[in-house]
Order: structure tokens, then sequence, then C-alpha cells
């Protein structure tokens, strides 16, 4: 379980690191996965919810072998995208 706590901790972290480097910053690992535990504090049960939102849609994928995440697993992607961005706005790309 704490694993998992962890995981949703560092969940932001290449969203971090990905909108420092095209705001023109350098930030190393460590100050990203940092900051994505600022970002996360109260929102990982949020994230848990909209992850397991997509169960059945992989579920899905499973009884059709896989036919049908090729549309789930993009559509999974763009959502935690946009789950970052309503999160933190632009607050990376401007810092």
């Amino acid at each position: 379980m704490p694993g998992i706590i962890k995981a949703y901790s560092y969940s932001q972290t290449a969203y971090i690191m990905k909108d420092m480097f095209a705001a023109g910053h350098k930030m190393t690992a460590t100050e990203a996965i940092t900051a994505s535990r600022q970002v996360m504090d109260g929102h990982k049960a949020e994230l848990f919810l909209l992850d397991l939102s997509f169960l059945g849609w992989y579920l899905l994928g499973v009884v059709t072998w896989g036919i049908a995440l090729l549309l789930v697993v993009p559509y999974y992607r763009v959502t935690r995208a946009n789950y970052y961005r309503q999160l933190v706005g632009n607050k990376f790309l401007t810092a």
C-alpha cells in the first residue's frame, strides 16, 4: 500500500519536467519528484478514482484481445495529461 501511495505522489514528475524544459529551465529529477509530491498533496485519492474509472475500459480491452486498447490507452493518457493541466495550470511553464 505505501508503494501505491508513493507512485501517486510521484505521478506528475514527467509532466513537470516536460513543462520546465519547455519553459527553458533545467530541473533535476529529484527537484521534479519533490514538486510532484507537493502538487499531489491532497489529490492522490482523486487521481486514484480517475484511474479506477478506467478499469471497465481495460477489462473491455482484455475481452477483445487487446483490440479495444488501441483506443483506450491513448484516451487514458490524454485524460491523465488533462488532469495534470487542470491541477497545475501553467505554473511550471512560466516558472
